[in-house]
């Protein structure tokens, strides 16, 4: 039997090397939707990962509160549209005991200049407790303090490079809504993931709530709230006892969602799951044109062979035998080709890792499955001719030239 099988496996590559570019334009079908299945599904994984872990990077015992209508992880930070929170909330947060500090996050508009001047700066209003949740070092000066007054600001790592000259702008002032600030620290550069609606801190200012206070002559609405619980406190076991807290003070409207740290609420997930849904649709429309790829080269060589067909059955060869000689070669076509896409798509997520932001992962019950499913296709389509070549007379087929 194994001998028998190995003649099959023989006669099949002996076939497929007979006509090299045919064989590999057959194959192409099936390594592309191979490929393309690994590599988005992985690439859609890699950056739901990223955007979680970005929410967890103010540390675990850090809590983020935001407007359940808002458009992303951080709420509407890149517009005041959605911003529903106020001293009210900050004030029914500190109320619970197991809570050490809520520090709020207010977007302010207006140009800011410096040597350049940037039309729609992401400024950021908030305390100075900020510096210690996000966990970020700063590349030079420090984060500002309440001694350090209200005229100082902490610039981002991008921006800092549009607003000034100087590569090292601390010291630097800037004019924001006709008051000068100084630049008292800026920040290394964050990890931004990408697809993320989180605002990307490298292009933000940040600057003091209380001087956000005296430039508009109010408070500026909040569109976020850091939450950091006091030491010992389950912060799993506080979210919705916050979120309870805050809607009872809302009249019992849910308008306000608690995220815990690594949380996926909130996400890009809705677009991601359209992107992943929509590629995998085209990865089944590339293994089915792969699949009708092999069955018209198996009809190719099924003419082409016609008069090799008869001979083998006129020396006694059985349907079943020239059935499943055809069935290799159609089964090793999709296995050479199945190989190949899970192989370059190895390949293409080493490269992506390595030369961009995108940081897709290996989604393994995907890199079994999508093969098999390649190989199940090819040998289907492949069976049509395989049983075309079986159901030929053996003396109209010694006739053929």
């Amino acid at each position: 039997m194994i001998s028998i099988r190995k003649g099959y496996l023989g006669l099949a590559l002996q076939s497929l090397r007979a006509s090299r570019t045919r064989s590999f334009m057959t194959m192409l079908g099936i390594v592309i939707g191979v490929m393309s299945v690994i590599l988005i599904v992985g690439i859609g994984q890699g950056v739901k990962e990223q955007i979680a872990n970005q929410s967890a990077r103010y540390g675990k015992d850090v809590l983020i509160v935001r407007p359940d209508n808002a458009t992303g992880i951080l709420g509407s930070t890149t517009g005041a549209g959605a911003a529903l929170l106020d001293a009210a909330d900050v004030d029914t947060l500190r109320r619970s005991p197991k809570v050490q500090q809520v520090v709020p996050l207010s977007t302010m508009r207006g140009a800011i200049k410096g040597d350049h001047t940037i039309s729609s700066p992401l400024v950021l209003a908030t305390t100075p407790e900020l510096g210690s949740i996000l966990h970020q070092k700063l590349e030079f000066g420090g984060f500002f303090s309440s001694a350090d007054g209200e005229r100082v600001a902490v610039l981002g790592k991008s921006v800092a490079v549009q607003l000034f000259n100087d590569a090292t702008p601390l010291g630097q002032r800037f004019t924001y809504r006709g008051q000068e600030f100084m630049v008292s620290g800026i920040f290394r550069s964050f990890t931004a993931a990408p697809f993320s609606l989180e605002a990307n801190y490298n292009e933000a200012v940040f600057i003091p709530y209380s001087a956000a206070q005296s430039l508009l002559g109010s408070a500026p609405r909040m569109n976020q709230l850091f939450v950091q619980a006091k030491p010992g406190a389950d912060v799993n076991a506080l979210a919705p006892e916050l979120q309870k807290a805050i809607s009872d003070s809302h009249g019992g409207t849910d308008d306000v969602m608690v995220l815990v740290p690594g949380s996926k609420q909130g996400l890009a997930e809705p677009a991601l799951r359209l992107l992943t849904l929509m590629t995998l649709c085209m990865a089944v429309v590339a293994l089915v044109v792969g699949g009708v790829g092999i069955m018209n080269m198996m009809l190719v060589s099924v003419t082409e062979r016609i008069h090799e067909i008869g001979l083998r059955k006129a020396i006694g060869a059985t349907n079943k035998q020239i059935l499943r000689q055809f069935i290799t070669e159609a089964f090793t076509l999709c296995f050479v080709g199945a190989l190949v896409g899970v192989v370059l798509s190895f390949v293409a997520i080493g490269v992506l890792r390595a030369y961009t932001s995108l940081s897709p992962v290996l989604v393994w019950p995907v890199v079994v499955v999508v093969p098999l499913v390649a190989l199940c296709t090819g040998v289907f389509f492949g069976a049509i001719p395989a049983l075309k070549a079986a159901r030929m007379d053996p003396i109209e087929a010694l006739r053929h030239e």
